[in-house]
C-alpha cells in the first residue's frame, strides 16, 4: 500500500514538471491546475494520463541513454522522478508569480524588503519600550493599596518621573530617525558631525542656555525643588510649583500670576515644604495682663485643637508655649508654635488664631490697641511725650 502511494505521489510531481516542461512558453493558470486535479481524481483518466507518461518516459530515456526503459519498470520511473521534483516546484513558483518574485529576490528589491523590514523593526522595538517605559511610570505614579486608596509618591519622584519620560521619548524617536534615514540610503556620519559642530557653536552661543540646564539638572538630583511645593525665591516671588523642565520652573503665586523662572535666575530658595512646619504666634496683650495666665489659656486652646479629628491630622505636636518674646510699644509679646505637617500650617494658624480671639474677650484679657499721648505745655502748646 505505501509502495503504491509513493508510486502516486511521485507520478503526480512528475506530472507537473512534464507539463511545465512540454510548453514553456506558456505560463499555468489555476484553471489548468484545476484540470489536472480533476484528471488524476478520475480513474479512467489517471491510467490514461499515466500511459502518456510512461511513453514520454521511455521517449526522454531512449535520447538520452539510446535504450528503452520497460513501461512496467516502477524502479526506473522512480530513479527519474527526485531529480525532477525539485524543478517542477520551482517552475510552479516561478510561473505564478512571474516577474515579482525573481525582482524582490535579488539587487533592488532585496535590499528594498531588507531595507523595509529594519525600519519596522525599528519602529517596532521603539514602541514596545516607549510603552513600557510609559505604562511602567503611569502604573507607578497610580497604584493604589490593597483598600484601592492611592498611595503618595513623593513629590521629588512626581517631579523626576515625567522627565525621565520626555527624555526617553526623545532619545527614541532621534534613534529611530537616524536609523531610517540610514536605511533610506543616507550617509548619515555627516550628519552627526555636523550635529556636533553644530552642538559646540550653540553651546558657545547659548551659554545663558546651558546654564539653565545644568542648574536645573543640580536642582533636580539634589530635591530642592519639587512639583507641589510652596517656596519662595530670592525673597522676591513666592507661590506653589505647578510644573518643572530641565530649563525651568513655573510658580503660581497667591494672586494666579504664574512666573516663569529659568534655573539660571535662582539664586536662594526658601522652601516651606520639606517634612514639617511651624505655625508660629506672636500674641500680644496689654501690659496690665499677666503673662502666665496668658500662657496657661494658650495651653488650653492648644491642647483642645489636637483632640478633635479635623486638626489632629494637621498637627504634628503639642503647642509649644515659648514664653515672652519682647517688649512693644503698647504689647507684650508672648510667643507659642504648633509642629504641623508640611503645608498646614497657614490652616492651622489661622484656626488658632480665631480661638484666641474668642478665648480672650470671653476670659477678659485685653488686647492692646493703639494710642497716643498728647502733652501740653505751659504755653499752650503740643508736646512729643
Amino acid at each position: 500500500m505505501m509502495i503504491a502511494l509513493l508510486r502516486l505521489f511521485c507520478l503526480i510531481a512528475f506530472a507537473v514538471t512534464a507539463f511545465a516542461t512540454a510548453q514553456p512558453a506558456r505560463a499555468q493558470s489555476a484553471a489548468e491546475v484545476e484540470r489536472l486535479v480533476a484528471t488524476l481524481e478520475d480513474d479512467s483518466a489517471r491510467a490514461k494520463l499515466v500511459g502518456q507518461l510512461k511513453l514520454l518516459l521511455k521517449a526522454q530515456n531512449t535520447k538520452a541513454n539510446g535504450s528503452l526503459v520497460q513501461g512496467n519498470d516502477s524502479s526506473a520511473l522512480l530513479n527519474v522522478i527526485p531529480d525532477k521534483l525539485e524543478r517542477s516546484l520551482w517552475s510552479m513558483v516561478g510561473q505564478w508569480g512571474g516577474g515579482a518574485a525573481k525582482w524582490l529576490s535579488q539587487g533592488i528589491g532585496q535590499r528594498l524588503i531588507g531595507g523595509l523590514i529594519s525600519i519596522l523593526s525599528a519602529l517596532g522595538i521603539a514602541y514596545a519600550v516607549w510603552r513600557l517605559v510609559a505604562t511602567s511610570i503611569r502604573r507607578y505614579l497610580q497604584r493604589t493599596d490593597k483598600d484601592g486608596n492611592a498611595i503618595e509618591r513623593s513629590r521629588r519622584v512626581r517631579t523626576l518621573l515625567p522627565l525621565l519620560r520626555l527624555v526617553v521619548r526623545m532619545v527614541l524617536t532621534v534613534m529611530v530617525a537616524l536609523i531610517i534615514l540610514s536605511e533610506l540610503g543616507v550617509n548619515i556620519a555627516p550628519l552627526l558631525a555636523g550635529a556636533g559642530v553644530v552642538g559646540i557653536a550653540v553651546g558657545f552661543g547659548a551659554q545663558k542656555l546651558v546654564q539653565d540646564i545644568i542648574t536645573g539638572i543640580f536642582i533636580l538630583i539634589e530635591d530642592t525643588i519639587s512639583i507641589g511645593d510652596v517656596v519662595r525665591i530670592d525673597a522676591v516671588h513666592a507661590g506653589t510649583v505647578e510644573s518643572m523642565s530641565i530649563r525651568a520652573l513655573k510658580l503660581r503665586d497667591s494672586s494666579g500670576a504664574l512666573h516663569s523662572i529659568p534655573f539660571s535666575s535662582v539664586g536662594s530658595v526658601t522652601n516651606m515644604s520639606k517634612e514639617f512646619a511651624f505655625a508660629v504666634f506672636d500674641v500680644g496683650v496689654c501690659y496690665g495682663e499677666d503673662v502666665d495666665r496668658v500662657s496657661t489659656e494658650l495651653n488650653r486652646l492648644g491642647d483642645e485643637m489636637l483632640v478633635e479629628p479635623e486638626w489632629a491630622g494637621k498637627i504634628l505636636n503639642p503647642l509649644e508655649v515659648l514664653g515672652l518674646e519682647r517688649f512693644d510699644t503698647n504689647a507684650v509679646i508672648v510667643r507659642a508654635r504648633f509642629r504641623t505637617k508640611a503645608l498646614q500650617q497657614w490652616a492651622v494658624a489661622r484656626e488658632f488664631n480665631r480661638r484666641i480671639k474668642q478665648r480672650f474677650d470671653a476670659e477678659g484679657i485685653r488686647f492692646p490697641t493703639p494710642a497716643a499721648t498728647l502733652l501740653m505745655g505751659a504755653d499752650g502748646k503740643m508736646k512729643p511725650s
